[in-house]
């Protein structure tokens, strides 16, 4: 042998050292998921949930339904609980497709699988950061546990914990950095390089499919200024030395492109219907201008958002806000940045200029992703974003522009490795200018975090953050400043206090807040009045009636009345801020905030999104309830509606109960009345208590007061009240002004006395006056019905509410009278659930017809007084409607009398409604679900074609007899996305089989090559 063969390692020392550095870096890796389930150990292992944000009321919700499906072995294609009904795996953000979730949904409870998802996001950020900083960033195992940490621990994904798909695509974006290398070095064998092209688009592919689309757009800028930033930059530069020099660019770009192509086909199964979902609804045409901008990231803000905040929880408004890496960890950036300088000074002078993959490691690329994060997360306040959100495609589709930090972060966490790294092996001398030049940029950054706060919103940084702040810049200086003397131990102390920093500062964020699981899983006793008076199964066994709707008004300012209950049990066990969000959940979930109804399977009107759903035509159908100020794009009504609506749309949505609370009911003289209802009467009209309860009674109590009725004289008679008590026994009252009642807003120029005033219950209006009368009659007896009329001349008896009073015992019975409907009050707690006794079912038959010629003439329609869509329908020209007449229906005429008709539900399942129908003559079956491309119907086996009814809901016609009408969901879209994914997928695998069979290719050739070598010594 000779001397320079003896001492190189033999094959089974190769293979030992493999081994042991293998091993090294799964410590590595091993120590940082460790840390992750410290930080995440009051999710990961003490089973608490998180009962704050759009986690609870979102994703919670969501994941229930997606396991109860997947659970049951269904593809959860449409969602009959939200919105009136709405497509389920068409919204991306349920991450239908997304292949890690399956386990998780078939394993587990829904708040457990969620919980579950965050760890494991978390350690797969940990790991991919890691793995991008040994193989790309060509850092150390300390270098690389540095970005690691920072990236995985650090404040930004910490605080987007509550938006699990944006955890989950941000989760795979070192590692698609990392590929996006392996692909585009055009120094590797090309093996390597198409299995990093293969292995980019599998990622890019999983990103779509976690659901957030937003994440995959920012991803993907990200990835272009990473991949081609540098290399533009040295073309632009050297382009006049050699015409060649764009070529490298171009094969960048291409690799990019091509790439984010195939991943975007693997992905198409989900792109294709959420992209059919997105021309129907809020998104279709962009959102509005003041939306694209909302959660722009203020300067006054921005050294707020680097900063950690120990002791100052962050604010729901700022949890879009949130970029810190811990002090040591800009000071770790901060050398890197030094020493790049240096390093970026040499490769200018080289003379390997045609090398744009060698410039693009340093640190340059990843200060791009710094700056470009930086410049877009500040949206409202920079005018170039402005322009893009106002006219180029994916800015004008997203909101929070704050959450390009995510670029800015995984910058910051390349940086700090950089700086671990170079201090370590004393790659960077600290010169005592440059620790005095920190010190100062630091207290700059933290005293504009403070003033800027102040300025900006008036807000301030507590004592305790700003000592923190302090105890850390001190650590940290002197930390540097013994890197010059001992700068390994110096090194590992600053990793040290990172993590310290990061932890600290993890405790003001929400996963720390996690509270008890009854939280979520409990029943609150709304619900489980709501999932009693539910629909019973159908007699036929064929399936279950659909349980009907409800509607919600009730705020959450309530203290509930299991409060001192919630406190001894869980008291001892949480913090305060989890004791908090226990009770704040348990009014949630009393009132059934949107989208809390998914979880148990209760159908509302509303719901909550704000990413491609509600339907645009749902936005639409709001403003039949809401006024035009008040119509929100994201779906919430809850928030918006002060009074309960007309009867007639509750009966055309399905409506049977109403959620109110009693914040505005009124104690008076010892009785309780309901204030909720009320009637406004002029002359002439009535209205009656919808039903009676027994209850002996010598009095009636009433709430009410006049308006516009000021210039009547006392002792005018206002209103007529009727009481029959049985066997044709009926008591008559009259109302007087000034007596009785008196005028609402009480002034100087009334004409008769005030009344007695019981109170000011007016929401929102304090200075309105309810006044109190008690009618009495001699004998006990049990009223039947109680009926107001109103008989003054001018203005309104407003009626806010009556109750029977029996004066032997004090005992009362509150009674709901409304103008808007029959009600009676089937649930009082909490909150009060009303049931509404003139619904109608979900499928129902009509027999007059209307055609419109667009949504603003079907809206104009509804909107008139005469619409009665329990006798009519009006039918959507523009959706291909028939107009002259329907196929297998004769002409629609008026329902004679006498007839027998009916429609009953048989079976309802979410994809597939079967309805029996029964009708004379000729008809229209409604079923008020949503219209949607892909529901088909046939009617005794025969298809027919499904309408656009009442702006938003299905028909079909049927000819006179009996008939079965079935409704299935089957969306074309989701045919064509799955072809174009099963033709991505065999693109793949044809691109993987080439990159294989170059492989071995390489590796025969090496082994003759080497073969050859070994005879020409012998």
């Amino acid at each position: 042998m000779t001397q320079s063969t003896r001492h190189q390692p033999t094959g089974s020392q190769s293979a030992d050292l493999a081994v042991l550095d293998f091993l090294r870096d799964l410590l590595a890796i091993v120590l940082l998921w460790a840390l992750v389930l410290v930080f995440c150990w009051r999710i990961a292992l003490a089973g608490r949930v998180l009962a704050g944000g759009d986690i609870f009321t979102y994703f919670y919700p969501y994941w229930a339904e997606a396991t109860r499906a997947i659970q049951a072995g269904r593809l959860p294609l449409w969602n009959p609980y939200l919105f009136l009904g709405a497509p389920f795996l068409a919204n991306s953000q349920v991450g239908v497709f997304y292949p890690l979730n399956w386990p998780l949904w078939l394993l587990l409870p829904a708040h457990q699988s969620v919980h579950l998802t965050i760890v494991l996001h978390m350690c797969l950020a940990a790991l991919n950061a890691y793995l991008w900083g040994r193989a790309s960033l060509r850092l150390g195992r300390l270098g690389a546990w540095t970005v690691g940490a920072t990236f995985a621990l650090g404040g930004y994904l910490g605080a987007q914990v509550e938006h699990v798909n944006q955890l989950q695509g941000l989760a795979w974006v070192p590692l698609m950095l990392l590929l996006y290398d392996k692909g585009a070095n055009r120094k590797s064998q090309i093996a390597r390089r198409m299995g990093g092209f293969v292995g980019l688009a599998v990622v890019i592919g999983l990103v779509f499919l976690a659901g957030h689309t937003q994440t995959a757009f920012i991803s993907l800028v990200g990835l272009a200024a990473y991949g081609l930033g540098p290399t533009l930059w040295v073309s632009l530069r050297r382009s006049g030395h050699n015409p060649a020099q764009g070529w490298p660019l171009m094969q960048r770009a291409a690799t990019l492109a091509g790439a984010a192509g195939l991943g975007m086909a693997l992905a198409a199964v989900q792109l294709v219907p959420t992209w059919e979902l997105s021309r129907l609804s809020i998104r279709a045409a962009g959102l509005p201008f003041a939306d694209r901008v909302s959660f722009s990231l203020s300067p006054f803000y921005l050294a707020r958002a680097l900063l950690p905040g120990f002791a100052d929880p962050v604010p729901p408004a700022h949890i879009e806000h949130v970029a810190y890496v811990g002090v040591a960890g800009l000071a770790l950036a901060a050398v890197a940045i030094c020493k790049s300088q240096i390093a970026n000074q040499q490769i200018s002078k080289s003379a390997n200029l045609q090398s744009p993959f060698a410039i693009r490691h340093s640190s340059f690329a990843v200060f791009l992703l710094v700056i470009l994060g930086l410049f877009f997360s500040l949206g409202l306040y920079n005018p170039i974003y402005l322009l893009l959100a106002r006219f180029v495609p994916g800015f004008a589709h997203f909101r929070v522009p704050a959450r390009w930090l995510a670029l800015t972060v995984i910058g910051l966490a390349a940086l700090a490795g950089w700086g671990g790294e170079a201090l370590y092996h004393r790659r960077a001398r600290m010169e005592r200018r440059v620790i005095l030049f920190f010190a100062v940029a630091l207290v700059v950054l933290a005293g504009w975090a403070v003033v800027g706060v102040r300025i900006g919103e008036g807000g301030r940084v507590s004592w305790l953050t700003i000592a923190g702040w302090a105890a850390g810049g001190t650590l940290v200086l002197g930390l540097l400043l013994a890197t010059t003397r001992a700068p390994r131990l110096a090194t590992v102390g600053l990793l040290v206090l990172l993590v310290a920093e990061l932890f600290v500062a993890g405790l003001t964020l929400p996963y720390s807040r996690a509270t008890a699981p009854q939280a979520f899983t409990s029943l609150r006793p709304a619900i489980a009045h709501l999932l009693a008076s539910s629909s019973p199964p159908s007699p036929r066994g064929e399936g279950a009636h659909p349980p009907a709707r409800f509607i919600s008004l009730s705020d959450i300012t309530f203290d509930p009345g299991d409060l001192p209950e919630i406190r001894i049990i869980y008291g001892p066990q949480l913090s305060a801020a989890a004791l908090y969000d226990a009770v704040i959940a348990a009014k949630h979930k009393e009132v059934l905030s949107p989208n809390l109804s998914l979880a148990f399977g209760i159908p509302a009107v509303d719901g909550y999104d704000g990413g491609v759903l509600p339907l645009a035509r749902y936005v639409t159908l709001q403003r039949l309830i809401l006024p035009e100020d008040q119509v929100s794009i994201d779906g919430r009504l809850r928030e918006n509606l002060t009074t309960i609506p007309d009867g007639r749309w509750l009966n055309l949505f399905n409506v049977r109960h109403v959620i109110t609370d009693k914040l505005h009911d009124a104690w008076l003289d010892g009785v309780f009345y309901d204030l909720q209802m009320g009637a406004q009467l002029g002359c002439g009209e009535a209205a009656e208590v919808a039903h009676v309860p027994y209850f002996e009674a010598t009095a009636l109590g009433i709430v009410s007061y006049l308006r516009g009725a000021a210039t009547l004289p006392s002792g005018t008679v206002v209103g007529i009240v009727e009481v029959s008590l049985g066997e044709g026994l009926t008591r008559t009252f009259e109302l007087r002004a000034g007596q009785h009642t008196a005028e609402g807003v009480y002034g100087p120029g009334v004409a008769h006395a005030p009344g007695p005033l019981g109170g000011h219950f007016w929401p929102g209006q304090a200075e309105g006056n309810d006044y109190v009368a008690r009618l009495r009659w001699q004998e006990p007896g049990a009223p039947t019905t109680v009926v107001v009329r109103a008989t003054l001349p001018e203005g309104e008896l407003v009626v806010r509410g009556v109750s029977l009073i029996d004066e032997r015992t004090g005992s009362f019975q509150a009674l709901v009278l409304s103008d808007r409907g029959r009600f009676r009050l089937a649930h009082s707690g909490d909150v009060k659930v009303y049931e509404n006794l003139d619904v109608l079912e979900r499928a129902f038959l009509v027999y007059r017809r209307v055609v419109a010629d667009d949504d603003g003439t079907t809206l104009a329609l509804m909107r008139d007084a005469a619409f009665d869509p329990a006798v009519e329908v009006i039918l959507s020209k523009n959706e291909g409607m028939v107009v002259a007449g329907h196929a297998g229906a004769g002409p629609i005429q008026e329902q004679p009398p006498q007839t027998v008709e009916f429609a009953r539900v048989v079976h309802y399942a979410p994809e597939r409604v079967k309805i029996e129908v029964t009708t004379q003559i000729p008809a229209y079956l409604v079923l008020t679900d949503a219209w949607y491309p892909g529901w088909e119907a046939t009617v005794d086996g025969e298809p027919v074609p499904v309408y656009r009814a009442d702006l938003f809901f299905r028909a079909v016609a049927v000819r006179a007899g009996d008939h079965r009408v079935v409704f299935a969901f089957r969306p074309v879209s989701l045919r064509i996305g799955a072809g174009l994914s099963l033709a991505g997928l065999a693109g793949l695998m044809v691109v993987a089989a080439l990159a294989l069979s170059k492989g071995r290719r390489n590796v025969i050739m090496g082994g003759v090559v080497t073969e050859n070598s070994q005879e020409g010594k012998q």
